[in-house]
């Protein structure tokens, strides 16, 4: 959860340390309620070619970036898996030579970062709002454009966050 904390706070502009505006608990709160849970999803294999004309199967993606760091990879009969690398960023995991054969599926959760960081940028605007553009002095200061830019960014991230899924049911003609 450290590196999500970390990318969320880099998209913000919160950098941890005394100025933050907010806690790593608060970011955490954020990225959860944007968690998926993802039980066994197949992976998908990338053939490494051999010099021979045969392939290996080293590399595999998820199709998801942004996992927390205790996914689980498991082969056809259910055996666990470590791989050499991991990047739980763009959701490719490495395995070495001479590699696994598929099916792999993966057991772990993913994060939408991005809706996480509209959240928060819009929970920090709401902070500002308070604060006023004065003069003074013959000085002019805009303090509203704070709130006007953390708002442009939050509605640029949410453009970038992951599509839901809403189920509508309807009791009038009884389904469910």
């Amino acid at each position: 959860m450290v590196e999500l904390i970390a990318r969320t706070r880099l998209l913000i502009g919160d950098p941890a340390g005394a100025e933050q505006t907010f806690t790593d608990d608060e970011v955490q709160a954020a990225l959860d309620r944007y968690q998926t849970v993802v039980r066994y999803a197949p992976l998908h294999p990338e053939p490494t070619p051999l010099p021979t004309g045969l392939v290996e199967y080293r590399d595999y993606y998820a199709g998801l970036g942004d996992w927390e760091a205790d996914e689980q990879l498991y082969d056809a009969a259910w055996t666990a898996l470590t791989p050499v690398t991991s990047d739980r960023l763009t959701g490719h995991w490495t395995f070495a030579s001479p590699g696994q054969n598929p099916p792999l599926f993966i057991l772990g959760k993913v994060y939408d970062v991005y809706g996480a960081a509209a959240d928060l940028l819009e929970q920090w605007a709401a902070k500002v709002k308070q604060e006023f553009d004065f003069s003074t002095d013959g000085q002019s200061f805009q303090r509203s454009q704070k709130l006007r830019a953390l708002l442009d960014l939050a509605r640029e991230y949410r453009r970038r966050q992951r599509p839901s899924v809403a189920v509508q049911a309807r009791a009038d003609v009884g389904v469910w």
